[in-house]
């Protein structure tokens, strides 16, 4: 069963290259598609040098010349994109290139991650023993405390998502070899190329950053599609490490437009109201602290239902104003 593995890289390298590391000392039947979202800190130079030195194949593949490019073995593509197209349009690209080699399975997975040698093996020996748990993800511990628990796969319940044994250790886990889950994040995330849709997507792209995981689980979900954490395939995740040149209160502001207008596009007018009157008291608490400011945390919340309502996407422009650049509360 041979698995094609995303890396999602941008300004990342040196995370990466730890990622790779890991990768390549993993058994299984796997190639990489490293799709580098037009960094500029010379990820895509920096890379090929690395995996030169170590002696690991590698193919540089410039985004407009895919064609015919493929994978025989345990190699590294390395794809160079022209621009920053987002976590999930950047995934999808990458998958596309990715299916000219046939693979059966897909696995998206942080490039700020590393593995243990056997979790592909785990999840592969799990899926063939467990055919109707389609969706798979790893335990995944944290990269800088790898006793704690980050993500045991969750649980989606009325539109909000609960992490399993989130900050416990491996001794806490009370199941025995899997966990079904309802909710998978994109951290790792392990789907047959049966279940993409359009025939070679993964995730939605009507979100630029974030909440893809979150909408991918919801649709699962409506489709009945089982998912499992696999307790014994292994991963590290240095959670925080690719976002330190986001604002902080346009990163919350970020969160909650994305998952008010997936609950909106997701679920009933009648849901999307009730659940909306149910998050405006945490909403403004969360603004408040954000902010230090009442007025301001009101004129956030009446932007952010104002948004929410209106907006069918949240775009690359809506990203760089709020997390990036920062102006997009200069009308408040």
């Amino acid at each position: 069963m041979r698995t094609a593995i995303i890396v999602l890289n941008w300004n990342g390298i040196e995370v990466l290259k730890e990622c790779m590391e890991s990768l390549m000392s993993a058994s299984g039947d796997f190639f990489v598609v490293v799709a580098d979202n037009a960094s500029d800190d010379g990820s895509v130079h920096k890379l090929g040098q690395w995996c030169n030195e170590r002696a690991f194949s590698c193919t540089v593949v410039e985004e407009g010349e895919e064609k015919g490019v493929v994978s025989s073995g345990k190699d590294i593509l390395i794809y160079s994109l022209k621009e920053n197209y987002g976590f999930a349009k950047g995934n999808n690209i990458a998958v596309k290139l990715a299916l000219q080699s046939q693979p059966q399975r897909v696995l998206l997975l942080n490039n700020d991650t590393e593995v243990e040698p056997d979790f592909l093996v785990k999840l592969e020996d799990f899926q063939h023993c467990n055919p109707d748990c389609q969706i798979l993800t790893p335990l995944i511990f944290y990269g800088y405390d790898k006793t704690k628990i980050w993500n045991a796969g969750g649980k989606l319940s009325f539109g909000f998502r609960k992490y399993y044994y989130a900050g416990k250790t491996a001794a806490d886990i009370r199941e025995k070899g899997f966990i079904p889950i309802s909710f998978v994040t994109g951290c790792a995330l392990y789907v047959p190329t049966s279940l993409l849709y359009d025939g070679d997507k993964v995730l939605t792209e009507r979100f630029f950053f974030g909440e893809e995981d979150f909408e991918f689980s919801m649709r699962m979900n409506a489709n009945g599609v089982r998912m499992a954490c696999v307790l014994d395939s292994v991963i590290y995740h240095k959670v925080g490490s690719s976002g330190s040149r986001m604002f902080a209160s346009g990163k919350l502001y970020l969160h909650y437009l994305n998952r008010f207008i997936d609950i909106r596009l997701h679920k009933s007018a009648l849901f999307y109201t009730f659940w909306t009157m149910l998050n405006v008291p945490f909403c403004l608490r969360h603004f408040y602290k954000s902010s230090g400011s009442v007025k301001k945390a009101f004129g956030l919340l009446r932007n952010l239902l104002s948004d929410a309502h209106r907006k069918q996407s949240v775009t690359k422009e809506d990203f760089n104003a709020l997390v990036i650049n920062n102006t997009y509360f200069n009308k408040i």
